[in-house]
């Protein structure tokens, strides 16, 4: 059994998400990209971080894992968890 309520899959990739926000600010925004160990080859790519988030939403939607409203309710969740990992361990760089 999985469990359909929230959405795991989201509450981690938001919680990255905010992490990596925090970390590039408003500066540039890097290309994101993942491989996948089961396909050989294919690497998935995003340049924005809601997009990447948005994503694993709907794939986990798509799989027919998890209703909407889950994944809704996961994003925020990662969202405040990442929002308030940066905000207690993330330094300023003072490079």
């Amino acid at each position: 059994m999985h469990p359909e309520y929230p959405c795991a899959h989201c509450i981690t990739a938001a919680t990255v998400g905010a992490i990596l926000q925090a970390e590039i600010g408003t500066g540039p925004m890097p290309k994101l990209s993942t491989t996948s160990g089961t396909a050989p080859g294919k690497v998935r790519s995003w340049t924005q971080i809601g997009d990447f988030v948005q994503e694993v939403a709907n794939a986990r939607i798509c799989d027919g894992v998890h209703y909407r409203n889950s994944t809704e309710v996961g994003i925020t969740m990662g969202q405040q968890i990442g929002e308030l990992a940066a905000a207690k361990y993330l330094r300023p760089n003072t490079l």
